[in-house]
């Protein structure tokens, strides 16, 4: 073998050593890398009987594991409060974040969304005051908001282009409890994702 032809290989072999070797150190890295994702139930994420986490959100972070190699520590708590732990740096991920530009500007959104929400007030299912249609029937009352939410300034919008006023009540608990309040009369309607409502329970009468 010619001196030029084993130089040609062992250049090959240093380049190949010098563009790969970075991206094995970064793999190893990401090997011991934990990351602590929110965690709160609901329709993205809910836990059965057995303690087992499933559910869109939970799906799509496993994904996102399997190609970064992350271990996953999980922080429960209400989505007000994991939000605002995410932006103090608390916990590293959370799931069902709607962008705005406030938002991008104290924490990173990935570039593809994670899916669409469509937005709606509930009522209690007994609720005979509150009826589809009916804009001005909502006039005065509670309305709750996850607070620090998208919700609410969704609602404001939506209030001042029917010329309603409401009550807007923001909500720092989960989602059961703010479902609690609707059926015990605390608050009048709720404002959350298309993904909630239970026939019997609550509906959705306007979507905003």
């Amino acid at each position: 073998m010619s001196i030029r032809i084993k130089s040609g290989i062992l250049l090959c072999i240093i380049t190949a050593f010098c563009l790969f070797a970075p991206f094995s150190a970064c793999a190893e890295e990401a090997e011991h890398k934990t990351v602590r994702v929110g965690w709160y139930e609901s329709p993205f994420n809910f836990t059965d009987q057995f303690g087992r986490r499933s559910g869109y959100a939970y799906d799509y972070q496993q994904k996102i594991s399997a190609c970064t190699s992350w271990e996953y520590e999980y922080v429960e708590g209400s989505r007000p409060e994991l939000l605002e732990m995410l932006q103090n740096g608390e916990i590293d991920l959370l799931s069902d974040v709607s962008y705005t530009e406030e938002r991008a500007s104290k924490m990173l959104f990935s570039s593809l969304p994670m899916g669409d929400e469509i937005y709606y007030i509930y009522a209690s299912d007994g609720n005979s005051e509150l009826r589809p249609g009916d804009y001005m029937a909502l006039d005065g009352k509670k309305v709750g908001v996850n607070k620090n939410s998208i919700q609410e300034q969704l609602c404001l919008d939506w209030e001042k282009k029917n010329g309603i006023h409401s009550n807007v009540i923001e909500i720092s608990d989960s989602q059961e409890t703010a479902v609690q309040m609707l059926t015990d009369g605390e608050i009048d309607a709720l404002v959350t994702i298309d993904a909630y409502g239970e026939s019997g329970i609550y509906i959705p009468i306007f979507k905003i």
